[in-house]
């Protein structure tokens, strides 16, 4: 009889592990077949000047150029310089990478679900009996939500998605380290914690909230209130001081200078971004409910008074969630942990540190998570009283929408000239997809069609420094060296150390026969980068002109 015990029990262990096992595979199935169309995705924006374009991640050697380069985002160069090592600049190594790491991330965020499920506030509850089923549905729908595509088709944007899996990561070990009963395994999972929250921190600045959520995870699931568990926060917390102590030793606080996308500077106050960020993150839950019209580059108005129309409706909207958290909390815990979730971890973008490009969609990839957990424990809370499969049948139709509405989306990514155009359609107003559109035609040797692009870019933006330098190199390309020359020196009047453009000016003053004035240039680019082979090339070349070094 204890024979037969003992089989049943290790049977229904082998189903619970088949079980697991299978929701796990069909979570990675679903994000393999949602992004089976990017691997051919083109770099865009900062992919160029951070992957294609950057020497530091193409010696693996020499580790030193890439923790020089970033020193917050150690891990996530280290991991572009192990591609570009087997990889060089072929597309597919990068986006496989960046695929493995999100469906990675949705199976921690399935993990972390059911290990809620087993918290000691959790475990008595009645929804904690479809645990298991509200956990695969959670992460059957971050790997779909078409808002994740930005973090994962977009290649630089690994920061936030491989942050996020170091983030969850640490915060699945802290709890399981809080539920197991062996001390070893404690050690283990919490040290294993530690150290994924450490790698999180240098992956990318979002991670310093970790902290912060491990404090509401422990307040919100777990009972033990004695100074025993306050110690096991210690460590966690002092997490909080790896970033700014990385920053201070290394010098590397300038957030205008790491943050932005283009060449230009922060052209707005930590109080205007303060107040731009409460629409925002309306904006921002909009997305998440409903995923249309996404869009690469937003043109979103700066908020300047707090008694703009847009900003009191915002802060009212605001608080009336964060009043509706609070109120659910001792009833609807799970819920009220989602929302919290969702304002803390936006809290290093959508702020008082001020960037340039107030709204991106992949700084959603971290907030997600509470978007998941309170989706699919909301609509299991809604039909509580009619059983599960209303609940299933209305999660699995959002998750079916969401993978379509992913996969389309990512189509539009393949290819360029469609992405900007898409682009321009809902930012009209903005420079930068002008300038982006018109970089594509010059690709493609439509050199017209590009020059059309920026001219609009710069009626928009008159100091638009890259399409004065794209334009003069779309009118180099059509023999037009007077316009080139005049548009180069335009962008070296707004950008002084534009090293490239001197060289390319040297180029049009050579084509002109003005060698003199070429060979200045090629000196004035080395001047500013004395590693610039282009320039040294062109000046080395000088007996060309027939004339000596110094005439």
């Amino acid at each position: 009889m204890g024979r037969t015990y003992f089989e049943k029990k290790q049977k229904k262990r082998a189903v619970v592990s088949f079980i697991k096992i299978a929701a796990v595979l069909i979570i990675c199935l679903l994000g393999i077949l949602v992004y089976s169309n990017t691997l051919n995705v083109p770099f865009y924006m900062d992919d160029l000047r951070n992957i294609q374009d950057n020497p530091a991640i193409r010696n693996l050697k020499d580790i030193r150029l890439i923790w020089n380069f970033w020193p917050g985002r150690f891990i996530t160069y280290l991991s572009f310089a192990l591609n570009y090592f087997f990889h060089k600049t072929r597309l597919a190594g990068y986006h496989l990478v960046n695929l493995a790491i999100h469906l990675a991330t949705a199976a921690l965020v399935w993990w972390l679900m059911l290990l809620t499920f087993l918290a000691p506030r959790m475990k008595d509850k009645k929804i904690s009996k479809s645990g298991s089923l509200i956990a695969f549905l959670a992460g059957l729908v971050f790997v779909a939500h078409p808002v994740q595509t930005q973090a994962v088709t977009y290649i630089v944007q690994r920061a936030a998605s491989l942050a996020t899996l170091f983030y969850l990561a640490a915060l699945a070990l802290y709890a399981k380290s809080r539920l197991s009963s062996n001390k070893t395994l404690k050690i283990i999972y919490y040290s294993a914690g530690l150290v994924s929250g450490i790698l999180a921190m240098f992956t990318k600045e979002i991670a310093i909230t970790l902290p912060l959520i491990i404090l509401l995870y422990e307040f919100c699931f777990f009972k033990d209130k004695t100074s025993a568990s306050l110690r096991r926060l210690i460590g966690f917390l002092l997490l909080l001081v790896v970033i700014p102590l990385t920053m201070a030793i290394t010098q590397s606080v300038n957030f205008s200078e790491l943050r932005r996308v283009d060449d230009v500077p922060i052209a707005i106050s930590a109080r205007h971004y303060l107040l731009t960020q409460f629409r925002v993150l309306i904006t921002y839950i909009r997305l998440l409910f409903f995923p249309l019209n996404q869009n690469l580059d937003y043109d979103y108005p700066v908020l300047k008074s707090i008694l703009q129309p847009q900003v009191l409706i915002s802060l009212l909207f605001l608080t009336v969630i964060i009043a509706i958290a609070v109120k659910l909390f001792s009833k609807y815990r799970l819920l009220s942990f989602g929302i919290f979730w969702f304002f803390i971890v936006l809290l290093p973008e959508s702020s008082i540190l001020p960037i340039n490009d107030v709204i991106f969609e992949h700084r959603l990839y971290l907030a997600m998570f509470g978007y998941c957990l309170f989706l699919s424990c909301g609509v299991f809370y809604l039909f509580q009283n009619k059983g599960t499969k209303p609940a299933v049948l209305v999660l699995f139709a959002l998750v079916c929408v969401y993978a379509v509405l992913a996969y389309s989306r990512n189509k539009v990514w393949q290819d360029p000239l469609l992405l900007w155009t898409d682009t321009i359609r809902k930012s009209p107003d903005k420079a930068r997809p002008y300038n982006n559109r018109g970089n594509v035609f010059a690709q493609r040797k439509d050199y017209q069609a590009a020059i059309d692009d920026y001219n609009v870019a710069l009626r928009i933006d008159p100091y638009h420094v890259n399409a004065y330098y794209n334009r003069a190199f779309a009118y180099y390309q059509l023999g037009e060296y007077a316009k080139a020359i005049n548009d180069y020196t335009e962008a070296l009047r707004l950008k002084p150390d534009f090293f490239q453009a001197y060289n390319n000016r040297g180029a049009a003053y050579a084509m002109l026969g003005e060698y003199d004035k070429a060979i200045e240039d090629y000196q004035a680019a080395l001047k500013i980068n004395p590693a610039f082979k282009q320039a040294s090339s062109n000046l080395q070349g000088r007996f060309f002109f027939k004339l000596p070094l110094g005439k």
